[in-house]
């Protein structure tokens, strides 16, 4: 009779348990001082915080002498939180796909530790002290000069990320952050690997038809003007070697579902810019 092996349970993680990087856990740990009991007060109190949602907090704060951006995601069930415990949620997700996007030269900040705490995960990564979300830069008022550049970076950004075999997954305007002149790709836990664009395809991918609808309802909702949006879908068309008519026939069933969700949730229509 063959000896059955004894069954291997996946071993659970205590707060203060380190889940990747390990060098930069360790100065993590040192400036936390201890696991906090309550993280989001931790956050509050000693990060200087540019986010803050039901189920997440970014802040940021200095890491071994350099800037760093610090997200805690709060587990939004016991399962979840069991899945934090193994090593597995939403922290490390993003962590893994900086990783990838950053072997493929795709601009995304430099991934340095996740680390679990009570009732959810943190994640360290390069921070930008100069750094400002497309959002951010749209809603203080962009001069005439800057929103070609900021639109034309964009397209360029998003073309060269689902040329490179991604899709964010996420792809609003609060999600691109500027910095020294080009966009960098944040709040990565949604970025999925599809099949690289190839120059033949009349369009992308669809979940990448999904990013690019994502920022089209940004645009739209932001009172982005038709020429601005054309520069961004010009770019992204010379950067991803797609004819424009046929990338804009493609995207029009995504932006319309979006387009309806977008009023069902917020009880209002915007201009169509598609």
């Amino acid at each position: 009779m063959a000896r059955r092996l004894p069954r291997l349970e996946p071993a659970l993680a205590s707060p203060g348990a380190g889940v990747r990087g390990a060098q930069w856990v360790v100065q993590l740990r040192e400036r936390l001082a201890c696991a906090p009991a309550d993280p989001v007060a931790w956050m509050e109190r000693h990060t200087r915080l540019l986010k803050s949602d039901t189920y997440s907090r970014v802040g940021m704060l200095e890491v071994g002498q350099q800037a760093c951006f610090l997200k805690l995601y709060i587990a939004k069930s016991p399962l979840q939180a069991l899945g934090f415990a193994l090593g597995y949620g939403r922290g490390t997700r993003s962590f893994d796909a900086a990783r990838r996007m950053a072997l493929a030269g795709l601009r995304v900040p430099e991934p340095r530790a996740c680390l679990l705490v009570s009732g959810g995960m943190m994640l360290l990564t390069e921070g930008f002290e100069n750094g400002r979300d497309l959002r951010t830069l749209w809603l203080a008022r962009p001069g005439d000069q800057d929103i070609p550049r900021y639109m034309e970076q964009a397209g360029q950004s998003l073309a060269a990320l689902h040329r490179s075999g991604f899709a964010h997954g996420d792809c609003k305007w609060s999600n691109l952050l500027w910095c020294d002149g080009t966009f960098y790709f944040v709040d990565l836990e949604a970025v999925r690997e599809t099949r690289a664009a190839r120059a033949s395809r009349v369009s992308p991918q669809a979940r990448q038809l999904r990013d690019l609808a994502r920022f089209t309802i940004d645009a739209e909702a932001l009172g982005a003007s038709p020429a601005g949006y054309g520069t961004f879908l010009e770019s992204y068309c010379a950067g991803g070697n797609f004819p424009r008519d046929g990338l804009t026939t493609a995207l029009q069933p995504f932006v319309g579902v979006m387009r309806k969700r977008h009023e069902r949730k917020y009880g209002r229509s915007f201009s169509p810019l598609l």
